[in-house]
C-alpha cells in the first residue's frame, strides 16, 4: 500500500476509534434459509462463480523465478503454474495427457516434470519431451507427441496474485484485468515476491458463503474471540467497495498511540489487518509484512466446502514472526471459526431460520447482496 492510500486509511480508523463509529449500512438485512441450503442455487454458484469466473490460486512470488513450478487444485481441478526459462509464466491442468496423473506436486524448480506413474516428461511449455516405449505410441495421430501437451489454462500474475481461469474459454483479457478494481489498495503490498509458508485444508460442513462471511464483520470478536482477538483488535471498521470486489480494515487496539503523532511518521502499514474479499468470496489479509489467503469452493453439497488457508511472507528475516501470525491465525480460524459456521449451517437447515445482518455488518450484507445480484437461476 502507498504511503498517501495507508495515510488515509489509519486516519479513517484512528477517527472511527476515537469517536466509537465505524462504516455501517442503514438498515439490517434479512435473507431467506435457503440461500445457504438450496441445492439448484449451489449447483448455479458453482458454476457460473467459480468455473466460469477467475479463481485467485497464490501468491505470484512461489514462481518468481525462471524454470519455477507450483502445482495446487481448485475446485477439485489439479492445477499446474509455471515460469519457464524465458520467464513466460504458464498454467496448465496438472494432468497427463496419457492416463491423467498428476505430474507435479508442491512447488520447486526443473526443467522437466516427470510423471511418477509412467515417466512421460514435459517440458515448462507444456510439451511433452519423452516418454518410456516411443514406439507403442505410433500409427496414430492423436497419440503423436504433438498432440499429448499439458491442457493450458489462461493465468495472469497482475498485481502479484495468481488469477487463473478453470474454464479455457475464458479470456486472456478477462483474466488480465480481474483484479484491476483494487489496483489502487493492492499497490506496494510486494504480493510478486511473496513466498508460501504453508497450507492448510479444511473440510467444512458448511455452505461455502457461510465461511467467507466469517472474514466480514468484528461484531463476533467480543464473544467467540473474547480470549483471542478481542484483546488485541478493536472492533471499528472501515470498509471500501471495489465492484466486484471489497476491503475491509480494522485495527490494532494501540492504534489510538498515533493520536499523538504527526502522521508523516505513521507506520507504512495501517496498525491492524485488512481484508481483501475478491469475488466470488476468496480473502486476501495483509498484515504488514506478510499476508494470507483464504480460499473457499463449493464441495459436493449445499452444505459443505473446501477452505484452503495459505500463509505467505516477503521478508526472510522476519520469516519466524510471519510464521507465528499464520500460526495464530490458523488456530483461531480452524479452532474457532469454522466450528461456528459448521453450527450455522445446521441452524440454516432447519429451514425456520433467517439469516440477519446488521447495520454494524456492512461487508456481510455487501457480499449477500453481490451473490444474489450475480447470480442467474
Amino acid at each position: 500500500m502507498k504511503k498517501d492510500e495507508s495515510i488515509a486509511l489509519t486516519r479513517r480508523l484512528l477517527e472511527h476509534v476515537n469517536n466509537n463509529t465505524s462504516d455501517n449500512c442503514e438498515s439490517p438485512l434479512v435473507e431467506d434459509s435457503d440461500t445457504f441450503t438450496c441445492a439448484t442455487r449451489w449447483a448455479a454458484e458453482r458454476q457460473q462463480f467459480f468455473i466460469q469466473t477467475p479463481q485467485v490460486i497464490g501468491f505470484a512470488g512461489e514462481v518468481a523465478q525462471a524454470n519455477s513450478y507450483l502445482a495446487t487444485e481448485s475446485m477439485g481441478i489439479p492445477v499446474l503454474v509455471t515460469r519457464d526459462g524465458d520467464g513466460k509464466l504458464r498454467a496448465f491442468i496438472n494432468a497427463c495427457a496419457h492416463r491423467g496423473a498428476k505430474i507435479a506436486e508442491g512447488s520447486g524448480c526443473a526443467k522437466r516434470l516427470i510423471c511418477q506413474f509412467h515417466g512421460w516428461s514435459y517440458a515448462l511449455d507444456g510439451r511433452l519431451t519423452g516418454r518410456p516405449c516411443e514406439k507403442a505410441f505410433a500409427n496414430d495421430t492423436k497419440t503423436d507427441a504433438s498432440q499429448c501437451g499439458l491442457v493450458a489454462l489462461p493465468i495472469s500474475d497482475r498485481h502479484g496474485l495468481l488469477v487463473i481461469g478453470l474454464d479455457a474459454s475464458l479470456s486472456q483479457h478477462h483474466i488480465d484485468n480481474w483484479l484491476a478494481p483494487l489496483s489502487k489498495a493492492f499497490a506496494g503490498f510486494n504480493f510478486s515476491h511473496m513466498r508460501h509458508i504453508e497450507q492448510q485444508q479444511f473440510a467444512v460442513a458448511a455452505n461455502w458463503k457461510l465461511v467467507v462471511n466469517l472474514s466480514h464483520e468484528s461484531y463476533h470478536f467480543s464473544t467467540l474471540h473474547r480470549d483471542s482477538l478481542a484483546p488485541l483488535m478493536s472492533h471499528h471498521a472501515a470498509v471500501d467497495d471495489f465492484d466486484p470486489h471489497s476491503r475491509w480494515a480494522f485495527p490494532l487496539k494501540a492504534i489510538t498511540q498515533l493520536n499523538d503523532t504527526d502522521e508523516q511518521d505513521w507506520p507504512s502499514h495501517p496498525p491492524g489487518a485488512i481484508n481483501h474479499t475478491i469475488f466470488p468470496g476468496t480473502v486476501v489479509i495483509t498484515n504488514g509484512q506478510d499476508a494470507q489467503l483464504i480460499r473457499t469452493e463449493p464441495s459436493d453439497s449445499p452444505g459443505s466446502c473446501k477452505v484452503f488457508y495459505l500463509g505467505a511472507y516477503s521478508d526472510e528475516t522476519k520469516l519466524e514472526a510471519s510464521r507465528q501470525a499464520y500460526a495464530m491465525g490458523g488456530r483461531i480460524f480452524s479452532e474457532e471459526d469454522l466450528p461456528i459456521a459448521e453450527q450455522c449451517q445446521q441452524g440454516m437447515t432447519a429451514k425456520n431460520t433467517m439469516h440477519i445482518s446488521g447495520c454494524n455488518e456492512a461487508v456481510v450484507q455487501i457480499w449477500q447482496r453481490r451473490w444474489r445480484e450475480n447470480l442467474s437461476l
